[in-house]
């Protein structure tokens, strides 16, 4: 069996949590991709999930380690065809996101999630971010 980075546990045990919610989650670690390039302009709402490129490292003990890091993702959804934020549907996109709080997962905890209204893109979405924190188990 190969070996999976901390990362990438990390990755499967988010993604785990947040099942169903949307019809596809987005994987890209460097943030938000082309929508064109992507192909999404045809979807109505998906999750792009963000993990950072540095894990702190804080020694217990004298065997354990733990591992605390921050997330992002971005709730993207269609917004009004007048680019104008579609509250309602924002608003109960972000809470079945939030709802799923605190994720629990093989490896990690992901807790305190903390939504921000971004607004409207030139693309016709309106974003959210939601970021919280990960501590592994």
């Amino acid at each position: 069996m190969a070996h999976k980075s901390t990362i990438a546990k990390i990755f499967d045990d988010i993604i785990n949590a947040l099942d169903g919610i949307v019809e596809r989650m987005l994987i890209f670690p460097g943030g938000r991709p082309d929508i064109k390039e992507a192909d999404l302009e045809k979807m109505d709402k998906y999750i792009v999930v963000e993990l950072p490129v540095n894990i702190d490292d804080y020694a217990v003990g004298n065997h354990k380690f733990h591992l605390t890091t921050t997330g992002v993702l971005y709730l993207i959804s269609k917004a009004k065809k007048n680019r104008t934020l579609n509250v309602n549907s924002l608003s109960d996109f972000t809470e079945a996101v939030t709802d799923r709080f605190p994720i629990r997962g093989e490896y990690i905890v992901a807790s305190n999630p903390s939504p921000l209204i971004r607004g409207t893109d030139e693309f016709g979405y309106q974003i959210v971010t939601v970021t919280f924190e990960i501590y592994n188990k």
